[in-house]
């Protein structure tokens, strides 16, 4: 008996040894939600912080400006570690249910080794390319100070995002995408308080501490620098063109025409004299699907579509750097927000006794006014004659279920409206602002929502971003850092279109 004990024993810890690592569930999204697995090699939780971000906790304030208190990356470094890579994470943002999150290039690309594996009709396994692959940055915010808080309590890392940017273009020049989509918010408001403080910053509580000093100048200038110092971080990027949208950050520090100039915005002059940042872009060569041995006669027959991206200005309509006196648009801002928000002026930021949707009246976000939502449908329905497929780009999302409605467009309804009547063109709609990201695919056209997550609010060493693959059938995205990856089923396309020839018969 006791031999058998201990051959039991012996089993058992054999067992454990071998026993392989739990592996990550990569979703796919759609109909079916067909689930493709990969196996995470960098399983092992370390139970204590490394030291670097031990040193580098402290108490942080601003000279002439409010004290942010204590700040320790530590505790978020715990936090965070808290869940198990090995279990699936949800987050309660809208519908979303979350898979796994990606922190190092090497999970990239066994991520895209996985997902690009199909099978042919004949049930042999092949490799095939995505028609199109796009960087997705979003909320940078970049601000020349030390980490510190938001006004909700949420840490920022202010100088690291800048160079999380910078990793991010090298990844992005490296993979070949052919395009970048940066959704906005490139800068931090705090430039403009570096302006109003006289333009000095102390860090204090670090021994090796020092004062910065920024060159005086008119309105804006630091937020001028700051956004040149991200653009020099992301200008290791040059396969293809970066598409820019703005965030409320950028207008609380440089006018509508700076920022035309500075990110290349084609801003167009509405007859009310009014600037609006609503432009498309248009990827003319979609890139072939093939077989690993690169041989054109194996190439799959299809026909790739071509693809645009839609650029939507959802802070058309807004308070922000618009003439008190003349604008139009400001008028109706002001408006909106005095019907629905009775914290509105003394605190037109605050959501305060605002109850479900109702809280997006607040002054950090606007609205799409008439002569950009005519626009969008004619995009739409240009798209649709030339056979092309869309992803609509914006700072703000526009569906309610996609973050929290504290960061909704205001007239979310006009614009989703627009997309469920396309849903046979439109792929998918990407936003940013929310910085804990969300999803939801809408019930009626089928089209998907993507919030992706801020580049500002993960600390060193992550950087947050996402390569995302189109394939004919499927929309893939591959995050890094604390941007959540996934896959998205294109069946609606299809679905959509077989229901509007239906109809015409």
């Amino acid at each position: 008996m006791r031999c058998l004990f201990f051959l039991v024993i012996i089993q058992a810890v054999s067992t454990l040894r071998t026993t392989p690592p739990p592996s990550h569930s990569f979703r796919r999204r759609g109909v079916n939600n067909a689930a493709m697995t990969m196996t995470n090699e960098n399983t092992n939780l370390a139970t204590e912080p490394p030291d670097h971000l031990v040193r580098r906790s402290s108490s942080l304030a601003y000279e002439g400006g409010d004290t942010k208190g204590h700040y320790s990356t530590v505790d978020l470094w715990r936090e965070r570690r808290m869940l198990s890579p090995s279990k699936k994470m949800t987050t309660t943002i809208g519908r979303r249910r979350s898979t796994m999150k990606m922190t190092t290039t090497t999970s990239l690309a066994s991520t895209a080794s996985s997902v690009e594996r199909d099978r042919d009709h004949n049930g042999d396994v092949e490799r095939r390319r995505p028609m199109y692959t796009f960087g997705v940055i979003t909320d940078i915010q970049y601000a020349p100070i030390p980490d510190g808080y938001s006004h909700a309590g949420n840490a920022r890392y202010y100088r690291h995002a800048k160079e999380a940017a910078r990793e991010a273009a090298h990844h992005f020049q490296e993979e070949g995408v052919q395009c970048v989509l940066n959704l906005g918010d490139i800068i931090d408001g705090k430039c403009a308080d570096v302006e109003r403080w006289g333009g000095i910053i102390v860090e204090k509580g670090v021994e090796e501490g020092a004062e910065e000093k920024n060159r005086d100048g008119q309105r804006g200038s630091v937020g001028h620098d700051a956004i040149d110092h991200v653009l020099e971080a992301l200008g290791s990027y040059s396969a293809g063109r970066i598409l820019h949208t703005y965030g409320n950050h950028e207008l609380y520090n440089l006018s509508r025409r700076d920022l035309g100039k500075k990110l290349s915005i084609p801003f167009t002059l509405e007859p009310t004299n009014e600037l609006v940042g609503y432009y498309d872009h248009l990827l003319h060569e979609p890139r072939r699907f093939q077989r690993d041995d690169d041989d054109d006669s194996n190439s799959n027959n299809e026909d790739p579509w071509k693809l645009r991206f839609v650029i939507i200005d959802s802070f058309d309509i807004c308070l922000l750097d618009r003439c008190v006196d003349t604008s139009n648009k400001r008028r109706a801002a002001h408006e909106i927000l005095k019907s629905n928000n009775p914290n509105y002026p003394e605190q037109e930021n605050s959501p305060e006794g605002l109850v479900g949707l109702s809280r997006r009246f607040v002054a950090f976000n606007g609205g799409v006014d008439v002569p950009q939502l005519e626009w969008l449908e004619r995009s739409m329905e240009n798209a649709r004659i030339n056979g092309e497929r869309v992803i609509i780009c914006s700072h703000q999302p526009i569906h309610p279920d996609s973050s929290f409605p504290t960061c909704l467009v205001w007239n979310y309804d006009e614009i989703l409206a627009i997309v469920r009547k396309y849903g046979d063109v439109i792929i998918a709609s990407f936003s940013g602002h929310a910085h804990r990201g969300g999803y939801v695919r809408d019930e009626v056209s089928g089209v998907h929502f993507r919030t992706f997550e801020a580049m500002l609010e993960s600390p060193s060493p992550i950087r947050t971003y996402a390569i995302v693959e189109l394939f004919s059938d499927s929309l893939v995205v591959r995050g890094s850092g604390d941007c959540v990856s996934d896959i998205y089923d294109l069946d609606h396309l299809n679905r959509n279109k077989d229901n509007m020839v239906a109809n015409d018969v």
